[in-house]
């Protein structure tokens, strides 16, 4: 069953959303490492590390969003770990820590201004299932 992307949002350590996100992706990847051997006729892999990656974009709000955009922008400015609840609905997220690896702001003349922000996930990334409720579902 697809599902509308307008229940999805982001949060950090303050447990807050952060402000005019306009949208948030996330890239799980595992290393596949190669154990052919001579005389195999396939390649054959192991299991190697995983590791994962986010990033979120939308409008610049730091001024009114001290929890969100501002937080995002001291935590990058002191290096500090942050945690994010990426929500794919109203009660369905991921959870990790992360760094925040950049942060942007676009100012162009013609348009709003806005911002960007890029994580990368340090340790353990989870899924967190909910119960449903309005924009979400358990199917």
């Amino acid at each position: 069953m697809a599902l509308a992307g307008k229940y999805g949002k982001i949060c950090i350590s303050t447990g807050k959303q952060i402000a005019s996100t306009k949208s948030w992706s996330l890239e799980l990847s595992l290393d596949t490492l190669e154990t052919t051997a001579l005389g195999d006729e396939w390649k054959k892999y192991i299991a190697g590390l995983k590791e994962w990656n986010a990033s979120c974009e939308g409008d610049y709000a730091i001024n009114s969003d001290a929890t969100g955009q501002k937080a995002l922008q001291d935590a990058y400015l002191s290096g500090t770990e942050v945690t994010i609840e990426l929500y794919v609905d109203s009660s369905n997220y991921y959870t990790g820590k992360a760094y925040i690896s950049s942060l942007s702001i676009e100012d162009p003349v013609d348009d709003v201004v806005s911002f960007s922000c890029e994580f990368t996930g340090n340790g353990t990334l989870e899924f967190q299932a909910g119960t449903g409720g309005p924009g979400g579902s358990n199917d």
